[in-house]
């Protein structure tokens, strides 16, 4: 009986330490009530967009401008944009979790926001690999998601290995006037990895890059890929041979669900254009 006893005790400590916390994209132990939240606020479009994806839509209760998919979260009370708040609005909102995303966050903002009594969850997922991570976390707190997370996953895993060409040189382009690109830390930087793709300037920390236009033109690139949602002015000189690629912005700077999609699409687009 002893060694029985001894055994249990062994087992639960063990379990006990191996357990983990789960943590939010900024590591932060995630503290939620202690029922699944019932009024949330996402105040970021791909926030309210995942909620919506995991069957929770009717719970998010506040978000942000261009909160637009899927069309039902633009029916949602805004209460500012990504970087501007208004904190009025939110606190009339009563939400019981507010997520957030951190690339908009500063340590100011988010005592402001933790001062309105609801626990807060920061996101910012770095590769593709993170927002599937935090669709599972989404879904173990509120339920339901189906396999929303396993199935990205397994679209993730697939991506790997499409090409075996030398890494490509490809500018992803947010705006044009002046030009600017993602940082290393955003994870589009993942996105392109996967297509056997690099961002030569992504080399810095920090949300994005400006380039000059000497330095545009001086570089090294078989591509461009034009994420401002808007043709290229003419201004802009590339390099002879570059290819330049459209695609939806929505789809590849939005950490969402369908970033995956996006993911895809891009490198069908680089196998078929380089």
């Amino acid at each position: 009986m002893r060694m029985l006893c001894a055994g249990l005790v062994l087992f639960f400590c063990s379990a006990a330490v191996g357990a983990t916390t789960p943590v939010d994209g900024w590591g932060r132990n995630i503290d939620v009530p202690p029922r699944p939240p019932e009024r949330i606020a996402a105040l970021s479009p791909h926030l309210a967009e995942s909620l919506f994806a995991l069957g929770h839509g009717a719970q998010v209760v506040a978000t942000v401008a261009y909160a637009d998919h899927p069309p039902g979260a633009q029916n949602v009370p805004r209460v500012g944009d990504a970087f501007t708040l208004s904190f009025e609005a939110l606190v009339a909102a009563r939400p019981d979790w507010i997520l957030v995303w951190g690339a908009t966050l500063t340590p100011s903002r988010l005592r402001r926001l933790e001062s309105l009594g609801a626990p807060v969850y920061v996101s910012e997922p770095r590769s593709l690999a993170d927002i599937a991570r935090e669709l599972a976390v989404l879904t173990d707190i509120l339920g339901g998601g189906g396999d929303l997370a396993q199935d990205l996953r397994g679209r993730i895993d697939a991506l790997s290995g499409i090409s075996a060409a030398p890494t490509r040189q490809v500018l992803p382009l947010i705006a044009s006037k002046p030009p600017l690109t993602l940082a290393r830390d955003h994870f589009l930087t993942d996105v392109l990895a996967h297509c056997g793709a690099a961002n030569p300037f992504a080399t810095t920390a920090g949300p994005v890059v400006e380039l000059s236009r000497e330095r545009l033109l001086t570089a090294e690139l078989d591509a461009v890929l034009n994420l401002s949602g808007a043709p290229l002015p003419s201004g802009i000189l590339l390099p002879l041979g570059t290819v330049v690629l459209d695609m939806d912005p929505d789809l590849l700077v939005r950490p969402g669900p369908r970033v995956i999609e996006g993911a895809e699409a891009l490198c069908a687009e680089l196998a078929g254009a380089l």
